[in-house]
C-alpha cells in the first residue's frame, strides 16, 4: 500500500517546489519535505526560514528556491503530533514574533525511521540505475543492509 499524501515516506505525498528558482535542482520528490524537516530539526529547534536554509546549507545548494511546500508540510507534522512551534520573540527582547519548531518524542522516533527508509529507497534507487562515475557509494549509504560492494552489484550477475 503507498504511503498516504503528505506523509514523510519515500515517493509518499505531494510535490514540493524547492529547487524551482532556476538553481541547479529540481523540484523535491513527492514526500520529500516531510522527511527533510524531520532530518534537521532531529538536530535540534528552528523557525521556518532557518528550516529552509539549513536543508539549502545540508544539500549543498540543491534544494532551493520556493519553498511554497515548507509551511503547509509543518502544519501538517505539527498536526500529527510529530513536531509542536511555539511563538518565540524575535530578537529575544524585540516585539516581533517567529514560530519556532521542534520534534516530539514521537516524531524524534518518526525521524529515525524516516531516515532509514530514505536511506533503503535511494539504495535501491542506485542498485537500478547504477552509482555513475563516482564509482561508489555515498557513505551514509555504504554501509546500509544490502549495500553493494562493487559498481555492477546484484546487476552484474550473468543470467
Amino acid at each position: 500500500m503507498p504511503p498516504k499524501a503528505g506523509s514523510a515516506e519515500p515517493g509518499g505525498g505531494r510535490t514540493g517546489a524547492a529547487g524551482t528558482g532556476g538553481a541547479p535542482g529540481g523540484e523535491l520528490p513527492s514526500g520529500t519535505t516531510p522527511a527533510l524537516v524531520l532530518s534537521v530539526l532531529a538536530d535540534g529547534p528552528l523557525h521556518g526560514y532557518g528550516l529552509a536554509k539549513e536543508i539549502e546549507r545540508r544539500s549543498g545548494g540543491f534544494f532551493t528556491g520556493s519553498w511554497g511546500s515548507l509551511y503547509p508540510a509543518l502544519q501538517r507534522l505539527e498536526q500529527d503530533g510529530l513536531i509542536e512551534g511555539v511563538w518565540e520573540p524575535y530578537p529575544p527582547q524585540g516585539k516581533r514574533r517567529r514560530r519556532v519548531y521542534r520534534l516530539t518524542p514521537q516524531g524524534r522516533s518518526a525521524a529515525s525511521q524516516t531516515a532509514g527508509r530514505w536511506r533503503q529507497f535511494a539504495l535501491r534507487i542506485l542498485q537500478v540505475i547504477g552509482q555513475g562515475d563516482e564509482g561508489g557509494l555515498p557513505a551514509a549509504l555504504a554501509g546500509a543492509p544490502g549495500a553493494l560492494t562493487s559498481p555492477a552489484g546484484a546487476a552484474g550477475r550473468q543470467r
